[in-house]
């Protein structure tokens, strides 16, 4: 019995289908991308975990820098900014005021266990689309963020939560 080969000239089987090839890499896929800044380690972590397991996807920055470093290379997929008000270097609201040069509409939401010298409604007055004081629960602050990355209406989520 003889085998045909296959000639790769051939043209292809009429029953045979062509798939358009899935991309290599998926940078956050149909997850909202938050940035969360925080000076503290541990803070970091456990919003990242909280935050991945309420659907997003989370970049992390130790500090002011580094957050507008990551905000450069991965602007389209960070839908919103989650930062600690209060941090070595550039605080908060520098940070945030380095973010708005570089996108006017970044979506921000400020967290702090002590807002310093700002006063929350300051806070949204500098840019902020809403402000969350620690301790919180985290299922509402990924409510909140959750919003806010789908850029609904400001009267969603309050503006301000003192707990």
């Amino acid at each position: 019995m003889r085998q045909r080969r296959l000639n790769l000239t051939d043209p292809p089987d009429k029953k045979s289908q062509t798939v358009a090839p899935e991309p290599l890499v998926h940078l956050f896929g149909d997850k909202p991308g938050v940035l969360v800044v925080d000076d503290d380690h541990m803070v970091r972590v456990m919003l990242q975990l909280g935050l991945e397991r309420n659907g997003f996807e989370v970049l992390l920055a130790s500090n002011g820098r580094e957050a507008i470093e990551l905000f450069q290379t991965h602007r389209q997929a960070i839908a919103v900014v989650l930062l600690d008000v209060r941090m070595p270097g550039f605080d908060g609201v520098q940070t945030l005021d380095s973010l708005r040069e570089l996108d006017r509409e970044v979506s921000a939401c400020f967290m702090s266990g002590d807002t310093g010298a700002y006063e929350p409604d300051e806070l949204l007055q500098r840019g902020a689309a809403h402000v969350i004081a620690k301790p919180f629960q985290l299922d509402e602050l990924a409510n909140v963020l959750g919003l806010l990355a789908s850029r609904a209406p400001a009267e969603s989520y309050g503006g301000v939560c003192r707990d």
